[in-house]
């Protein structure tokens, strides 16, 4: 642990209360005692074992057993589901061939890799960008975190995760190709035989070992009837080690003062495994503990209006696949979750539709390292619309419906034949465009026929820590005139570069108004990369509406620290008749500033600067940022930049930045337009966008 990590834990743990002091301390010898019990678990868990718990003769009888219990997918439903998804997705068909088939090439693009032949013996525990291999050591001394090398542990903990296995069940289901399934086999084996329990990099993080289980189950019920898994052999060895892997969530579940996906994951994993062997003791135990747990944090991490408290639409989509995929596995075996929690998990599919883009894509808002609970389907990293086609089933919802746009082949995976048909019959109830808040989460979306703009105005993150959240307080993104315009940059990497993880997530990397070169919220310091000094706020936003205009106004209180104090307050009008959007940004306080405006633009815009104005096109169609005299008067330049769509990947663009030192208060705007507009339609343009509002 380096020194401004130690510095900033000690910091919090000053101001905990003396009870959860006490709590930690006793989980940390708790902790100490499971090395020595670590050793011995795989002894303990024996075929005899789990053969006395479940009450089955033989390990087949036990095999067949769990085959039946309820699930998504059943081996039962093989024929019938397999001709459905083949008429319904002869395209998906070719993708998901295609996929597995690399898999037996052990040929594997992870985390930004781009294809990586792995070789005959896939190297479990290697990083395989940079060929960092960990060595075997009790899980819990592996320094994983090597901020001063390029490595990078999410790789062979991405893959370690096993969700290529969904992959390979889903072409044995439509090839009947056992080749497929002895590949599941064969992976499981060379697994195990290079993960010793509780003795590998793979068994560092609860959350990677839950949802590794995920994955094994999935193979489990598409594979469980192929001819390359009736070896008793092998049965006894991938059951045992399930049940282990259970055993190790249990006892190191990643419980903290603020929890966060990791433990919700933990409770995820839980779920399925408890699910499974639920005729067990044991896997009754994990269900009830996995069961409690998905259901309590649901109303702790997710705010009543359905946003996930990190500031992140690609964890948001995690965490929402989390709470939908273990409330419905819980429901398929008379499990009861409470009304209000489905209630929430609503929120959850009401925020994804309002965020949604018109070209289908969520916006690149906080972190993401593309995490996922499975994947079923075969949408784009950031395309979101399977979720809303799973909720309208979920809600009966047709406007759901509307916003997803089909039957995602993902959806098919977890409702079957019966949920198309459902599917089919529901009415769809198209999307009104209009504004929308989620005042508690910090988010609020503006949308017309031709535009989509969807602001943050939030906290920074976790209840102030940072987490997974930005420096983009008053940030936005921006769809117009069929063209996505000004855009997030996204995450990029986490600790393979403390450089670049700073940089992302930096205020030089948002939308917004810098002040004298500073951060909205702090930096801890260059090693504490998931935390921020819990400086600014949000201040008094709110939407407003009138008969053709639609507004969102807010301000922060970040450069408040200054000594010579600044507020910034943004508004955001969109005209509802016509492709236009205005920006403008009002500072308030004292004294003059060094002010710094950035819109970062998608990477497929062409530029053309005009005099001060700047056409952006894009397959054939175009939209101008029209500077205020104002911003026209001051040093604008065109600077290169990046944008992450997923993680460790970075696609160059262009970044239009305005400059001035200035005296505040200050009022500048900036218009975005179908077309150059003149002098006279540019003033009637804005004065169109600047008549009084009724706030919503």
């Amino acid at each position: 642990m380096t020194t401004s990590e130690f510095t900033a834990r000690a910091r919090r743990a000053l101001r905990k209360p003396p009870g959860y002091l006490a709590a930690r301390g006793v989980d940390a010898i708790r902790r100490r005692l499971q090395r020595p019990l670590s050793a011995a678990m795989p002894g303990l868990v024996t075929e005899r074992v789990l053969l006395r718990q479940s009450g089955e003769r033989d390990i087949d009888a036990l095999w067949n057993s769990l085959a039946a219990r309820p699930f998504f997918v059943s081996p039962a439903r093989r024929a019938s589901w397999a001709s459905a998804f083949l008429r319904e997705y002869p395209t998906s068909r070719d993708r998901l061939l295609a996929d597995a088939d690399r898999v037996l090439r052990h040929e594997f693009d992870l985390l930004g890799s781009g294809p990586v032949d792995l070789g005959t013996t896939i190297p479990w525990l290697t990083d395989f960008k940079t060929g960092r291999t960990w060595p075997l050591q009790y899980c819990r001394d592996i320094q994983y975190d090597e901020l001063d090398r390029p490595t990078d542990v999410k790789v062979p903990w991405e893959l370690s995760r096993c969700q290529h296995f969904v992959r390979l069940g889903q072409a044995y289901w439509l090839t009947g190709d056992d080749r497929y399934a002895a590949e599941f086999v064969d992976e499981t084996r060379s697994w195990i035989d290079a993960n010793p329990y509780a003795w590998s990099v793979n068994w560092a993080c609860a959350m990677d070992v839950a949802l590794r289980a995920v994955s094994w189950i999935w193979g489990f019920y598409f594979m469980a009837d192929a001819p390359a898994c009736r070896s008793r052999e092998f049965r006894t060895l991938f059951l045992r080690n399930l049940f282990l892997h259970g055993e190790f969530v249990a006892t190191h579940l990643e419980k903290a003062d603020v929890n966060g996906n990791h433990y919700l994951c933990d409770g995820v994993g839980l779920v399925f495994i408890g699910c499974l062997f639920g005729a067990t003791t044991r896997g009754r135990r994990w269900r009830q503990i996995g069961r409690d747990l998905v259901v309590s944090e649901i109303f702790k991490q997710v705010t009543p209006d359905g946003v996930d408290f990190e500031q992140s639409t690609a964890y948001h989509r995690l965490v929402l696949e989390a709470f939908a995929t273990s409330y419905l596995l819980l429901k398929a075996q008379d499990e009861h979750v409470p009304e209000d929690a489905w209630t929430r998990l609503e929120r959850m599919c009401e925020y994804v539709e309002a965020y949604t883009k018109p070209d289908g894509l969520a916006p690149l808002v906080g972190d993401a390292d593309d995490g996922r609970i499975q994947i079923l389907g075969t949408a784009r990293t950031g395309d979101h619309r399977y979720l809303l086609s799973s909720a309208a089933l979920m809600f009966n919802r047709g406007s759901f419906k509307a916003q997803a746009g089909c039957f995602w082949d993902e959806s098919f995976w977890t409702f079957g034949p019966e949920g198309l048909d459902r599917f089919r019959t529901l009415t769809a109830a198209p999307l009104v465009p209009q504004p929308v808040a989620f005042e508690a989460g910090g988010f609020f979306v503006l949308r017309s026929d031709s535009a989509h703009v969807f602001i943050d105005c939030g906290d920074v993150g976790m209840r102030g820590r940072g987490g997974h959240g930005h420096n983009d307080i008053l940030s936005f993104e921006l769809f117009l005139n069929g063209v996505n315009v000004v855009t997030d940059c996204g995450a990029y990497l986490y600790t393979a570069s403390r450089e670049w993880r700073n940089r992302f997530r930096s205020t030089a990397f948002h939308n917004g108004v810098q002040v004298d070169g500073e951060e909205l919220n702090r930096f801890i310091g260059p090693d504490a990369l998931w935390q921020f000094c819990n400086d600014a706020h949000p201040v008094d936003a709110k939407l407003a509406s009138g008969s053709r205009v639609d507004s969102f106004r807010g301000a922060h209180d970040g450069y408040q620290r200054l000594e010579q104090p600044v507020t910034h307050a943004r508004e955001c009008l969109l005209d509802r008749q016509a492709p236009r959007v205005l920006v403008r940004d009002t500072l308030t306080g004292r004294g003059e500033h060094e002010l710094t405006w950035r819109f970062h633009l998608d990477p497929a815009l062409r530029l053309e600067p005009h005099g001060s104005d700047v056409r952006l096109v894009a397959a054939g169609r175009e939209v101008w940022v029209l500077p205020d005299e104002r911003a026209a008067g001051m040093t604008f330049d065109i600077e290169d930049g990046w944008v992450s769509p997923s993680y460790g990947v970075r696609v160059p663009t262009r970044v239009l930045v305005w400059r001035a030192r200035a005296g505040v208060p200050l009022t500048v705007s900036y218009l975005f337009a179908e077309s150059c507009l003149p002098a006279v339609e540019r003033a009637r343009a804005i004065a169109i966008l600047s008549q009084p509002l009724q706030s919503l």
